[in-house]
């Protein structure tokens, strides 16, 4: 094994595969993967980890009577001359937008699409030129017609903390806009991250396969072999193999390899199966002069301890030669790759087939499909829609509008096409003569939710129609469904709660196949709050919140909290008077010791502001467990800037920032002054530069990396400014640096924050005035990006009334427009100042589906910095999980992300002689 360095981060372990006995043997034992290795790339990542708090769905022009009377519905409301194909409330994020219409229809001049996000215009301007890349996005972010074969396609990931809504100018006749709502919703790859990750040639990194082996029943190519994560597979097979070869996962069945690495053929078409291609995750070469085709994968396939990851000939199959080699990272634990493939008929019948169960908590990444066998010149088996249901609900919380549309095509699509996360790769038409009146065809599809992964905490079940209204017949369907399951999580309890009081008995069926049966369910309307006392286990760590309900009526909106806490807002934007009865979702996390038998937690859904009449038929709570709190232990502290041996010290650094710039140096930059502490005479940021690689190798050079720059400060105090402290550094989206801080005020209830910008991280000039002003002596800013949404967090107390000590928040778009503020934290009495000295310093970060807040409480001590974590970067619960020892913590990581790899904390103050880096382990 060995390792490599691949777009700046270190590679895992790869391993060149050459099958022999001996060589079996080694790849039976555990393999060693380098401390800190990180090949998957970062968007891959976050799907190794388990988002309870994602409920994902969409909202599309189906047929509410369950046929195929697509077309565009009433919305909310009209608006002014748009009408409003959109709108959530509470914390959330689009990952898909996806329209279509006759070409004369979409290509009408007055047509417009209105983008807000909590309050601010994200876009607003011509269809064509959002789609078509004549906007802020651009290709393969934003496709037009023809790059998505008859239909316009979205991945924009639009985040938002409060509030979104889509407006349209024009008729929108067909539209899907995919999204998921609920705590941590707003988290993801911004779009430029997503961006980078759909248009990389990641197949030039693959190890190039060099050992070959015989491969025939019953003689398997192992491989790897668990624990271990496989991020990497290549493998080279003559063209005639395809059809015979199967790639089996654990104990699972085997699946196709065609499908596997995404070809999504039988092997046995006109062209062997074969074409040419490279999605987000998988690529492959058509056959050379040789006759060998070659197929690649960057799926990642965690593998337990023992679990092997093998290719082998299916039964029947004949004897080939292979050519493989594997790259490996470090182990993903507690997560598995589902790999069901299904060889089905369709049912003749108005139903959906069903293309992917389980019961596991999950995460859905990828389907692969393969339609043949239709009748002479029809294709209306594609007006079949998608139906996905998940945590045992009835409705389908997923509808779509055709398979084409799912697919992301129109029409029928244009033809074949290859696009990140979806296309058409083969379109055989069998017979083509008299233009099709005879033709049979082979569609052989993809669909990538590596964007939108859909979650289900108790199992999902895709189901498809086949045509109109699932009964179109005859027609073979071959599938292959890929997801993440996650052993960690499982319920473990449920409460039935009826709703008592005025009501009434309504009919109705769910709005899903056209067959479903009409119910009665007994009914609650009206505007106020429903309590439930919660009867939660003690090793409940998280409810999932179900509603039945009537959408007769929209919108419904009602916020929901436990134990007097806001954790959420159920809100349906869409009514369904022809199919009104309906569900819906809303993950809340318990806290430990929130439940057990001497308390009874009480959740509020508060409804008394609906605009339309709250609706219950009842509710069920779902309990589950977790993984426990993790175990957070501190390194040694190493010095990395040394302020005690600067000429005309000593001088000290308190607050500050540490990035990378792109050429691999690291800057260093924060309030800097003369011992002792004054901090009303503290005016400029010191500027100090290390060389790479980063933080690891500081650790282990247990001495001080950085040194004073020639220009020694990076901003100075303007006239007029008393003060500046605390600067925040981040890339914003053209690779420029953007510097947030505070700027000291005569009234202490009017603090400013400004920014800077740079190019070089040396030379910085100030941008605008005054951002916002806030209360507290409010400070400490810090920025993430959350989609396209910028986060700033600071410190802050409750309100003018109530300076109970805090973090507050605000949004933008932009860095000069920002919303009102909020709360991500707010402490007890206790903390009460006139200066919220108990949360200075925070600092907000995702890993593994969990935020974390760090804060510093130096009434406490100067030393305390407490971790909180939420599911939510807008709520925390004042409950820390963890206390470390430093004063104004900030937070680096091995390669760059905070996701994943080594884990670093920087940390200094007044008194201590320069700047310290600590690794932090258990997270």
């Amino acid at each position: 094994m060995s390792t490599g360095v691949r777009h700046g981060r270190l590679t895992g372990a790869r391993l060149d595969l050459f099958v022999s006995r001996a060589a079996r043997y080694l790849l039976g034992a555990p393999l060693a993967i380098a401390p800190g290795a990180a090949s998957i790339d970062p968007v891959l990542e976050d799907l190794l980890s388990f988002h309870p708090g994602w409920v994902t769905r969409s909202v599309t022009t189906h047929d509410p009577a369950g046929g195929n009377d697509d077309g565009y519905r009433a919305g909310v409301a009209l608006e002014g001359e748009h009408r409003v194909l959109f709108h959530a409330r509470g914390e959330g994020r689009i990952t898909r937008i996806w329209m279509t219409a006759p070409r004369a229809e979409l290509e009408k001049p007055d047509q417009e699409i209105w983008i807000e996000i909590d309050g601010r215009t994200a876009y607003r301007g011509p269809l064509l030129g959002f789609f078509e890349g004549r906007g802020p996005w651009r290709s393969p972010l934003a496709l037009g017609v023809d790059a998505s074969s008859g239909a316009f396609t979205s991945y924009v990931p639009f985040a938002w903390s409060s509030e979104a809504k889509v407006r349209f100018r024009g008729v929108p006749i067909y539209y899907q806009i995919t999204y998921r709502e609920g705590p941590g919703a707003a988290s993801g790859p911004t779009s430029e991250e997503l961006a980078r990750f759909m248009t990389e040639d990641w197949t030039a990194t693959l190890p190039a396969p060099s050992h070959r082996q015989a491969l025939g029943p019953g003689a398997p190519l192992l491989l790897a072999t668990g624990p271990a994560t496989v991020s990497g597979l290549d493998i080279r097979i003559p063209a005639g193999s395809l059809k015979d070869l199967e790639v089996r996962i654990g104990g699972q069945p085997p699946v196709p390899a065609s499908f596997f690495f995404g070809l999504a053929s039988t092997g046995a078409e006109t062209d062997g199966g074969w074409t040419t291609f490279r999605s987000a995750l998988h690529a492959a070469w058509a056959p050379d002069a040789g006759g060998a085709g070659r197929l690649a994968t960057r799926l990642p396939i965690p593998l337990s301890e023992g679990e092997t990851l093998s290719v082998e000939v299916a039964l029947g199959g004949g004897t080939s030669d292979i050519e493989a080699a594997v790259d490996l990272a470090p182990v993903h634990r507690g997560v598995r790759l589902l790999a069901q493939y299904r060889d089905q008929t369709a049912p003749g019948r108005e139903t959906t087939m069903p293309l992917f169960e389980s019961d596991e908590p999950l995460q859905f990444v990828a389907l692969l499909e393969h339609l043949s066998g239709g009748r002479p010149g029809d294709r209306l088996y594609l007006e079949g829609d998608e139906m996905i249901r998940t945590d045992g609900m009835s409705y389908p919380l997923q509808i779509g509008t055709g398979t084409e549309d799912y697919f992301n095509g129109g029409f029928y699509f244009l033809g074949a096409h290859s696009n990140p996360f979806s296309g058409l790769l083969r379109l055989l038409v069998i017979d083509p003569e008299d233009g099709w009146r005879r033709a049979r065809f082979d569609h052989s599809l993809y669909r990538l939710h590596v964007a939108d992964p859909i979650v289900s905490r108790s199992g999902m079940r895709f189901g498809a129609e086949a045509g109109p209204t699932g009964a179109y017949t005859p027609l073979r369907v071959r599938s292959l469904g890929l997801a993440y399951a996650f052993s960690d999580h499982r319920e473990i309890g449920e409460q039935k709660v009826r709703v008592r009081g005025k009501r009434h008995v309504a009919r109705s069926a769910v709005d899903a196949e056209r067959s479903e049966p009409r119910r009665s369910f007994w009914l609650r309307e009206g505007r106020g709050v429903t309590r439930i006392e919660l009867a939660c286990p003690p090793e409940a760590r998280g409810l999932l919140l179900l509603r039945a309900y009537s959408a007769a009526e929209a919108p419904q909106t009602a916020r929901v909290r436990l134990d007097g806490r806001e954790v959420g807002v159920l809100h349906e934007m869409q009514a369904n008077p022809v199919r009104s009865l309906a569900e819906d979702a809303l993950w809340v996390d318990l806290l430990p010791g929130q439940c057990g038998a001497d308390r009874r937690p009480v959740l509020e859904i508060d409804a008394r502001s609906s605009p339309a009449p709250w609706s219950e038929a009842g509710y069920t709570l779902r309990f589950f467990s977790g993984p426990p709190a993790p175990r957070l232990t501190q390194g040694p502290a190493v010095k990395i800037f040394d302020t005690d041996s600067l000429p005309g010290g000593p001088f000290y650094v308190n607050d500050h920032a540490v990035i990378q710039l792109s050429d691999g140096r690291w800057i260093l930059t924060g309030i800097f002054g003369h011992e002792p502490y004054r901090p009303e005479a503290e005016s400029a940021f010191v500027l100090a530069a290390a060389p790479g690689p980063g933080p690891a190798r500081w650790v282990e050079a247990a001495s001080p990396s950085f040194a004073l720059a020639p220009e020694r400060f990076s901003t100075r105090a303007l006239p007029g400014e008393r003060w500046i402290w605390a600067p925040h550094v981040v890339r914003d989206r053209d690779g420029s640096l953007v510097m947030v801080f505070h700027v000291g005020t005569p009234d202490p209830d009017r603090s400013g924050f400004r920014i800077a910008r740079s190019q070089d991280g040396v030379t910085w000039t100030r941008e605008g005035g005054t951002l916002f002003e806030d209360i507290c002596v409010a400070r400490d800013p810090m920025l993430i990006r959350l989609g396209d949404l910028w986060v700033v967090y600071y410190t802050r107390c409750a309100s003018r009334e109530s300076r109970l000590s805090g973090v507050g928040y605000r949004t933008s778009l932009d860095l000069v427009h920002w919303s009102p503020p909020a709360m991500a934290l707010t402490l007890g009495p206790e903390t009460a100042t006139q200066n919220s000295g108990h949360t200075e310093s925070p600092f907000v970060f995702e890993r593994k589906g969990w935020f974390y807040l760090t804060i510093t409480s130096y009434p406490v001590d100067y030393d305390a910095t407490f971790v909180y974590r939420s599911r939510s970067p807008f709520a925390f619960a004042p409950h820390p999980i963890a206390r470390l020892r430093a004063h104004a913590a900030e937070w680096v990581a091995e390669g760059g992300g905070l996701g994943a790899g080594r884990l670093f904390f920087t940390h200094a103050g007044a008194g201590k002689g320069g700047v310290f880096l600590q690794e932090l382990f258990g997270l």
